[in-house]
């Protein structure tokens, strides 16, 4: 079994300042990371998201790409819903986050 620290795929975690959003309806949330198979979204105290609830929305990342997906929400704690993805994020969407945000955040 994995522990909290192991995942099962990598997990490309944002700065603050280049998160990218996950649209509903009228609504919007930060995403905080996302990996092939899922997305972890800041959504405080907000009703909108209950375990195991089904998810339609679109991801749009800061260069303006967006993306439409389901997903089940699978997890809520400490203001943050963990959705798992029915369809998979492309890898060369991944992979193009990961080095704009290596290389134009370092500390990160």
């Amino acid at each position: 079994m994995l522990n909290e620290k192991q995942r099962e795929h990598f997990r490309l975690a944002y700065p603050d300042i280049h998160r990218p959003r996950l649209m509903m309806d009228s609504d919007s949330f930060e995403v905080a990371d996302v990996s092939e198979f899922g997305v972890k979204v800041r959504v405080d105290q907000d009703p909108a998201f209950m375990v195991d609830d089904n998810v339609m929305a679109t991801i749009e990342f800061p260069d303006g790409r967006e993306f439409d997906l389901s997903a089940h929400v699978v997890r809520l704690d400490d203001g943050y819903a963990g959705l798992r993805l029915d369809t998979p994020l492309p890898l060369s969407v991944i992979r193009a986050e990961a080095l704009y945000v290596m290389y134009n955040y370092p500390t990160h």
